[in-house]
């Protein structure tokens, strides 16, 4: 996810005479939601979201149309009058829904004892409506940076440049122009915007950092994206997200970095490749099959907890599935400064911040209660977030809906009532039997990561 190339920026200016001179399916429409609801004088007839995996709702590895209706866009826009139908097309807030078992196949879990996540037996889906004729009103595009809000360079590039295919952007974007201009083409009186996940995470899923440019890059990006929504929409009003702490996610805090001795119990450390681990390094999701398979890591005399290898090691863990503690806090850093950004442009009277990084913190730190349930960020049993260990299951995007609702009504001084998280939480998912295995198998993970985030062991 660290770009070889600079990205071309331009003035704000030429960004807005490029969108106002758009033709064919970029020009101006009139709003398709019909009449919408007044709060407290508040026009917000018209939900555009524009975003990344997090806005578009993906679930468990991939895309996939009954999850994709319980996204916090999707939420939000029921909470505002909208129908969202899980055709995607048959209601007044619309987006690109795929059927059968999404794109890739979702994972699902084949055994708790052991624990095997896999999407082996799953049917792949297709899109169900391609060929709308308007943007989407969902525009959040998995494995999108906030770059491709404002250029479209990196869209079909060939080769391709900062990802590694473009699954998401043929079946979001469509080859239809900006992302920014199909967004405004709906005529907007409230958007979303959630960028910023993905430039941390790229890097940090492939056991490396962020670049120091990221987060000023992203203030450059952020300034020409909320001036050309002014310019060119100056009644539109902008839910801007901040950027999570990703290190807290279970993709990041799952695996231990330690063992046991076989003979004394002793606590001992995987082995990298640069050398042992010490307290700080993160063994990233992606390791589990490697380790629970393969016994990676594992150092002589080491126990694999309940679920032994299948075969005998082959060496050190490879350090791109190893998160160690300075590439923890530079990308730490990153994502600190780049939420100085979105404090700076929550400044603004047409823009509300929405908390996302402390919605994350508290999850991560005390839990959530609901229903006499305390749902946290634990992998699998938590019941807040998919088996990707990445996304937020239904009920992790019912926080996030709410978590936008309230920094909406608290900025504009409207009364759009709160999602009643309940009604998507699982009835058993904090209540599973102890998951025992310290390095389970989630097999399928690397294939989604590659569509995202580029290039994977």
């Amino acid at each position: 996810m660290r770009p070889k190339h600079s990205f071309r920026i331009g003035l704000v200016f030429v960004l807005v005479a490029a969108l106002g001179g758009c033709s064919g399916p970029c020009d101006k429409l009139d709003s398709i939601t019909g009449p919408g609801l007044n709060a407290n004088g508040v026009d917000l007839s018209t939900y555009v979201a524009v975003g990344t995996s997090l806005t578009s709702g993906f679930e468990s590895g991939g895309l996939v149309d009954r999850h994709q209706v319980h996204s916090f866009p999707s939420l939000f826009a029921r909470q505002i009058g909208k129908t969202v139908d899980v055709q995607g097309n048959l209601g007044s807030f619309t987006q690109p829904t795929i059927n059968h078992d999404g794109i890739p196949a979702l994972l699902e879990i084949k055994s708790y004892s052991p624990l095997i996540i896999s999407d082996t037996l799953r049917t792949t889906g297709a899109p169900t409506n391609f060929a709308q004729p308007t943007a989407f009103h969902n525009m959040g595009i998995p494995g999108a940076i906030l770059v491709d809000l404002v250029d479209s360079s990196f869209y079909h590039s060939a080769p391709p440049q900062i990802r590694s295919n473009f699954t998401y952007f043929n079946l979001i974007q469509r080859s239809r122009g900006l992302i920014l201009t199909q967004a405004l083409s709906l005529g907007p009186t409230i958007m979303s915007l959630e960028y910023g996940a993905n430039e941390v995470l790229g890097p940090a899923t492939n056991g490396v950092a962020p670049g120091a440019s990221t987060s000023a890059i992203y203030g450059n990006l952020m300034t020409t994206a909320l001036n050309a929504i002014r310019t060119l929409s100056p009644g539109t009003r902008v839910a801007v997200f901040n950027v999570p702490d990703v290190t807290s996610i279970p993709f990041f805090t799952t695996l231990s970095a330690f063992t046991q001795s076989l003979t004394n119990g002793q606590v001992i450390p995987l082995e990298g490749v640069a050398g042992p681990l010490q307290p700080g390094d993160l063994v990233l999701l992606s390791a589990a099959d490697t380790i629970a398979t393969w016994g990676c890591g594992i150092p002589a005399g080491g126990y694999n907890y309940l679920n032994p290898p299948l075969h005998d090691s082959t060496g050190p863990l490879p350090e791109n599935l190893i998160l160690r503690a300075s590439e923890v806090v530079a990308t730490q850093d990153q994502i600190n400064n780049m939420n100085l950004v979105v404090d700076s442009v929550a400044a603004r009277p047409n823009v509300a911040k929405v908390d996302l990084h402390g919605l994350l913190s508290t999850i991560a730190t005390k839990g959530f209660s609901l229903g006499g349930v305390v749902y946290t960020s634990e992998f699998v049993k938590g019941g807040l977030f998919s088996l990707d260990g990445v996304h937020p299951n239904d009920l992790g995007y019912a926080l996030m809906a709410n978590t936008m609702i309230s920094a909406v009504n608290a900025r504009f001084g409207c009364f759009v009532p709160p999602v009643d998280p309940l009604s998507y939480a699982s009835s058993n998912a904090s209540m599973l039997s102890p998951v025992r295995d310290r390095y389970p198998r989630v097999e399928g993970l690397r294939q989604e990561l590659r569509m995202l985030y580029g290039s994977q062991p």
